[in-house]
């Protein structure tokens, strides 16, 4: 009785679809990355309009923080020393997604050249095993 699954896959095809897979996962981690740095970058620009509407504001103009449900008066330094802080904790954390893509981009890449290149050794051994039962069948048609 056969079994009607498909092959059993070789020890080679295997391993190909390991390295496929180790690929994929960074290619989801990139994405992840990207996304993540568009928040970022989505943030700074909103900073940004803030600290310029505050540096518009003539000194001891009210200033007022969104705390919960209630509008707290803050100090107009205080806040705009807390928006500098935040532009620039963003603009690190930018700095940080740029290297975590890079550091991806070379990983994808060395994967991806290995996958590459375990392919090709996939293909070659399949023509030669084909030229080899080619070769046979043409011996056996000789020798009859």
């Amino acid at each position: 009785k056969m079994s009607s699954g498909p092959p059993p896959k070789s020890a080679a095809a295997a391993a190909v679809d390991e390295k496929m897979k180790e690929y994929r996962q960074l290619e989801a981690m990139q994405h992840n990355v990207l996304n993540k740095r568009q928040q970022f970058l989505s943030q700074l620009q909103e900073n940004e309009l803030v600290k310029a509407e505050l540096d518009l504001l003539d000194d001891g103009a009210p200033v007022y923080k969104l705390i919960g449900p209630v509008l707290m008066r803050q100090d107009t330094d205080e806040a705009k020393q807390n928006v500098d802080k935040r532009l620039e904790f963003i603009r690190d954390e930018i700095l940080g997604c740029d290297r975590k893509v890079e550091e991806n981009k070379g990983k994808m890449q060395t994967v991806g050249e290995a996958v590459m290149k375990m392919q090709q050794e996939l293909q070659a051994s399949a023509m030669s095993a084909a030229q080899e039962v080619a070769d046979e069948a043409t011996a056996a048609m000789e020798g009859a």
